[in-house]
């Protein structure tokens, strides 16, 4: 395990030029891969039969020197690049939220974080994590962060962060984005996207006007907790620099 103290508001060009590819292949290069790979496929068995109405590989000028058929360049290209890109993914998100658990489980037989259903925001992937706990007037954050090049072939970077009633400035809600403001001149803000962002929202500020007592510093407790997580798991975790 690594402690990295990272200023994650302003990621490097090598980080964002990452990120553009990271996305660019979820939302581009599986989709093509799905589209070309599947009609590649088709277009191959179906190729013998002249009654199809429409096949959009039949004109044979695309790699026609290298395969009898125009449509097995197609399949020979796209369906392994499919097949890498679905391990890959399935890979990343079982890791991402097998990582996330590890710490909402250890949270949870601490007592430190016993939060209801309705006032837990995940991401189905694994990419973050939001609770509020309104009996004990603790929030968790957790996330994944893209700060190495590594972490987006494989989620080792993440974030834990915790907070009482009084260890944060303000709050506010923006259409369905939920944002704290931290105090903390590095990460002064955490964002959370979720429908639920009213209804979280309206429960804080009542929550605020309640008195709490805590046995520990919230923020210090669950960063020193998330050190021994970290290390446990072989995580690296990310905290704002020093």
């Amino acid at each position: 395990m690594t402690v990295k103290y990272i200023d994650t508001s302003s990621p490097t060009l090598k980080i964002k030029t990452c990120r553009l590819l990271f996305l660019s292949n979820i939302f581009a290069g599986i989709p093509l891969s799905l589209w070309f790979g599947s009609f590649g496929i088709i277009s191959f068995l179906y190729d013998s039969y002249p009654s199809v109405a429409y096949n959009p590989y039949r004109s044979g000028f695309l790699f026609s020197n290298y395969f009898r058929h125009p449509e097995e360049a197609w399949v020979v290209i796209f369906t392994p690049l499919l097949i890498i890109n679905l391990i890959w993914i399935i890979t990343w998100i079982t890791k991402a939220r097998k990582n996330i658990s590890a710490f909402t489980r250890f949270f949870r037989d601490l007592e430190l974080s016993v939060p209801l259903a309705s006032n837990i925001v995940s991401s189905k992937i694994g990419t973050h994590y939001f609770s509020l706990d309104t009996k004990r007037g603790t929030i968790i954050f957790i996330s994944h962060t893209g700060t190495s090049v590594t972490s987006f072939i494989y989620p080792k970077d993440i974030r834990v962060m915790g907070f009482g009633m009084y260890d944060w400035k303000s709050i506010e809600v923006e259409g369905n984005t939920l944002r704290i403001y931290t105090g903390i001149p590095d990460l002064p803000s955490i964002a959370i996207s979720t429908g639920k962002a009213s209804q979280l929202y309206e429960k804080i500020n009542a929550m605020r006007n309640q008195t709490w007592t805590y046995e520990n510093n919230v923020p210090g407790y669950v960063e020193h907790q998330a050190k021994r997580i970290a290390d446990e798991q072989g995580l690296n975790l990310i905290l704002p620099p020093n």
